[in-house]
């Protein structure tokens, strides 16, 4: 089997839930994993259709919920087995790609009002993602709360107790779904402190220089 990347297994986890269409596992991606994982339909269909050809995962057609043909992709136990094997295995450090801070070091040889518009757009970004992150922790507070599906997910799990088959009620999924939430709300938090601080040294240094100029 080829070499494959980790979008592999993410996809496989994914499907190890239940049975999905591409449109499912890109909607649950954009609701509540895109701060850890994300993924293109350039990269989605493609992987799918890979695990297919490997003999990872099935696919089949059917009608959606708006009667509107899709493939919905299921999990084999071939797939099954490659994705526990990757979940035992150590994890690789983090690798963060992160085009704003690229930019942000680059502009140490500009004017300082490039730098401080620069982390002005970034702070007012990630205030946007930390206050959408908030709204779905509530949500699923109340999930954990209640033991039942966070609102976000009725559309692609519509009337489903369990993710997970034979699954008990009250088991610890939406616990985990909260912590990995609350893991991202407090990443963007630190963002956002460090925004607060980045800019007071930057417009101290500002007040310097136009001191010096005077």
């Amino acid at each position: 089997m080829p070499v494959k990347n980790k979008t592999w297994f993410a996809i496989l986890g994914l499907l190890s839930w239940k049975p999905m269409s591409g449109y499912d596992i890109k909607k649950l991606v954009e609701m509540g994993l895109s701060h850890f994982w994300s993924a293109s339909y350039g990269q989605l269909f493609p992987t799918l259709n890979r695990l297919v050809e490997e003999g990872l995962a099935s696919r089949h057609s059917d009608l959606g919920h708006r009667k509107r043909k899709r493939h919905v992709y299921a999990i084999t136990p071939k797939g099954r087995r490659q994705f526990e094997r990757w979940l035992r295995e150590p994890s690789d450090p983090p690798r963060v790609r992160n085009e704003f801070e690229f930019k942000f070091f680059l502009s140490s040889r500009l004017p300082v009002e490039e730098s401080i518009r620069l982390l002005k757009e970034y702070r007012d970004q990630q205030r946007k993602l930390y206050d959408h992150y908030l709204e779905s922790e509530q949500d699923l507070m109340i999930a954990v709360r209640d033991g039942t599906l966070p609102r976000e997910l009725e559309e692609i799990f519509p009337a489903e107790p369990s993710l997970v088959e034979n699954e008990p009620s009250g088991s610890n999924r939406n616990l985990i779904f909260f912590l990995t939430l609350r893991h991202g709300i407090l990443a963007v938090g630190a963002r956002l402190a460090w925004c607060e601080e980045a800019l007071s040294a930057l417009r101290n240094t500002r007040g310097r220089e136009r001191r010096k100029g005077n």
